[in-house]
């Protein structure tokens, strides 16, 4: 398995994830839209024959916040740790931006992502009543990137204000 940030011609195989994985329809375009956005915020990871089985589309924010817009693991490879592997390697290229926090918005109804979130350090910080499309509420979840780094990660972090 890789992990990496998503190349030109990903583009099929992460559509193809979105697809079958989340409960919104989004159309391809949207791929394109996050790649011209923040290029390094975009991850994929790859099954061992180079195809896409796991996406997700970051994006920069106001206020030194990355946000998780799409995140979606194809369901025969749950529970394997590429979710994790994904969210790190996302984490470690808001760092490399200067970002502080990642925030996502998750439905309410979804436990296991949101137990999934919760134990990689994200706390729900708003309730959005019919944030969904279809009315369905969601909560707004944020994880601080320097809460518990070394002393030195801080200092660092407060030098690039």
């Amino acid at each position: 398995m890789e992990i990496r940030v998503m190349r030109p011609g990903d583009e099929n195989g992460a559509y193809s994830v979105m697809y079958h994985s989340l409960d919104q329809y989004f159309t391809q375009d949207v791929i394109g839209y996050f790649m011209m956005q923040w290029p390094a915020g975009q991850i994929v990871a790859l099954d061992f024959t180079g195809r896409v089985i796991g996406y997700l589309a970051g994006a920069r924010l106001q206020n030194r916040k990355a946000s998780i817009h799409l995140f979606c693991v194809d369901s025969q490879y749950r529970g394997r740790g590429i979710g994790s592997s994904m969210l790190q390697r996302f984490r470690q290229a808001a760092i490399m931006e200067g970002l502080g926090t990642i925030q996502l918005e998750v439905r309410d109804t979804n436990v296991s992502a949101i137990s999934f979130y919760r134990r990689h350090g994200f706390v729900t910080t708003e309730n959005l009543p019919g944030f969904y499309n279809d009315g369905g509420d969601g909560i707004r979840m944020e994880l601080s990137l320097f809460r518990n780094a070394p002393t030195g990660a801080v200092s660092w972090m407060n030098g690039l204000s």
